[in-house]
């Protein structure tokens, strides 16, 4: 699009705007807001991708719109919602949340929203990723200082507050989950202020589940759908070359006639998809648990530049150092960085990480030229403005969950330990933490079970015996307390079962009318109906003890055989 054509789009919102503004600065209100705006256009009109990670592309050559339903309807009651017109869709509501699992494509189509917002002539957008508040005082000072005043949308206090009084914005909040625990109410509270002062604007604020989100006041709730067949072909087609004919159709072929249900859902997810598509070439097949596509994925991006390419070669390493030390290099960096809650790094922090490792592995390389290979030569690393991040965090808290499996039984107790205490201390830790949790109990569930599931269920069960069984109230709580999902979850090591076949189908439709799994007690509202309550609380008295009985007998069984093995060398 021509820039002239870009502005006339971008003026009419703005004029709208201004009628009502005094004529003291409207001129130079227009000139800055129109510079603004065509720059963030520009900003959100390309990105990089996990195919496309050498270079930005434009929007709608790899995206495929998305559709919505409403949060927590089940059965007949979900209806698929188009987001291609961001017109039609807020046409009757003011506030929309749309919650989305890892990689189901938020922050895409948010600036999807952007683009189409200008387009349509609909509102003036605003973008603001919800992380750079980590560094900020407030919420509303950002919004004052950092955009209107450090832009010169407005020139005082008082004028910001009259322009956003107009109700001629569309507010884009993208990444509420990215928000630190420590600052997540105090932000939350400022955005429900916010948002009841300007209610005229619009709004929409993206999460991953299980954030409270849902719970802010006048928003309506949202989750991103899965993505249907047709779908998941128009994706493949937009990913690769149009000329690689031959390999959209195997592609297709094997997504598409997956005969494993759990296969079909793993290729549902857009980021998933596209890994699959990365890996492809190498790996036909897709592995039963999430840990070995990671392991696949990394196997891909190092050995690679570009796996879509009939010419693919691989880039030499600036750093000259081995695959096994990238390796571990990563899985330390992960570690920190993930405990420490950083999923954008600048160069400082890297810088910093990077020296420790190498004084704790006693490893030589320059810095700059192995943050340029993980950048670079591996892709791992994504570069947006000042900061990196990884190209989804599900890759951070892959390596960092490796990590932890491969410490020393006592170093690896201490840890588990640790986040046993985080999850004892605040139900969202298990919540904001799910898919970590789920690759620590892939990559280790012996161990998860002895340090974290076993003592969580024996303090469970015990609490449960000593409450009325008439308070139904009490016996919720401590349900909300243990992770339900954890306990339900099958792996290869185990040939027990908390529960039967039967109880597990009870418990899993009981968690769907719980918002996907989340047990939460709000106000004494019960979103477990009190039979579940009842049913479920006897389930865990009548198995658990017997559970944990055989889960250690087996752990007893894994180290004698360990120790039998190593007295035969």
């Amino acid at each position: 699009m021509e820039i002239v054509e870009l502005k006339k789009l971008i003026e009419s919102p703005i004029n709208n705007l201004l009628k009502n503004i005094g004529t003291e600065f409207k001129q130079l209100a227009k000139n800055r807001l129109l510079e603004y705006q065509t720059n963030e256009y520009k900003r959100n009109l390309f990105a990089k991708t996990f195919i496309h990670r050498s270079e930005p592309i434009k929007l709608d050559e790899f995206y495929v719109p998305l559709h919505i339903e409403k949060h927590g309807f089940i059965g007949s009651e979900r209806k698929r919602i188009s987001t291609e017109n961001i017109s039609e869709l807020l046409k009757n509501l003011n506030y929309i949340t749309i919650i989305g699992s890892a990689g189901s494509g938020k922050s895409t189509l948010m600036k999807y929203f952007f683009i189409d917002s200008i387009k349509r002539k609909f509102k003036i957008p605003i973008k603001v990723e919800l992380r750079y508040l980590n560094e900020k005082a407030s919420f509303v000072k950002y919004i004052f200082e950092d955009i209107f005043l450090f832009h010169q949308l407005g020139f005082t206090n008082e004028i910001i507050d009259r322009i956003l009084s107009s109700g001629d914005f569309i507010f884009l909040f993208d990444g509420y989950d990215e928000i630190n625990y420590s600052k997540k109410e105090s932000i939350t509270n400022e955005i429900d202020q916010f948002v009841n002062k300007y209610a005229s604007n619009k709004y929409v604020i993206t999460s991953r589940p299980y954030t409270n989100l849902d719970t802010l006041p006048l928003f309506h709730n949202y989750s991103i759908c899965d993505l249907e067949n047709d779908e998941i072909s128009i994706f493949i087609q937009k990913q690769i070359p149009s000329q690689e004919k031959e390999l959209i159709e195997k592609i297709e072929k094997e997504a598409l006639n997956l005969k494993d249900s759990s296969y079909r859902n793993f290729l549902k997810n857009p980021l998933l998809l596209s890994m699959f598509i990365l890996t492809y070439q190498s790996y036909s097949a897709i592995p039963q648990k999430s840990c070995d596509f990671y392991k696949q994925l990394f196997d891909t991006l190092y050995s690679t530049h570009d796996s879509l390419s009939k010419l693919s070669f691989q880039r030499e390493k600036q750093s000259k150092l081995s695959k096994e030390q990238f390796e571990d290099i990563l899985r330390l960096f992960s570690f920190i960085s993930y405990f420490e809650e950083k999923f954008y790094f600048q160069t400082d922090y890297i810088e910093s990480k990077l020296n420790v490792i190498k004084e704790n592995r006693k490893i030589v390389f320059d810095n700059q030229k192995l943050i340029e290979d993980l950048k670079i030569a591996i892709g791992i690393l994504n570069k947006e403005g000042t900061d990196y991040t990884f190209p989804h965090r599900s890759l951070q808290e892959y390596f960092a969950a490796n990590y932890i499996k491969n410490l020393s039984e006592v170093n690896k107790k201490d840890v588990l330990t640790k986040i046993k205490l985080n999850i004892e201390k605040s139900i969202t830790y298990m919540i904001d933490n799910a898919n970590f949790i789920v690759l620590l109990k892939e990559l280790d569930y012996i161990s998860i079970s002895k340090y974290i599931l076993i003592p969580r269920l024996i303090k469970c069960i015990e609490n449960l015996k000593k409450i009325d069984r008439e308070d139904f109230q009490k016996q919720y709580e401590v349900l909300c307390q243990i992770d339900l999902s954890s306990l339900l979850v099958p792996n290869e090591f185990m040939n027990i079962s908390l529960f039967s076949f039967e109880e597990m189908q009870y418990i899993r439709t009981a968690m769907r009318r719980t918002y996907l799994g989340l047990l939460e007690f709000d106000n004494y509202e019960y979103r477990m109906s009190i039979q579940d309550i009842q049913q479920i609380s006897s389930i865990i008295i009548n198995n658990g003890e017997k559970w944990i009985d055989e889960v250690n007998q087996l752990v007893l069984d894994k180290e004698k055989g360990d120790f039998d093995i190593i007295n035969l060398v």
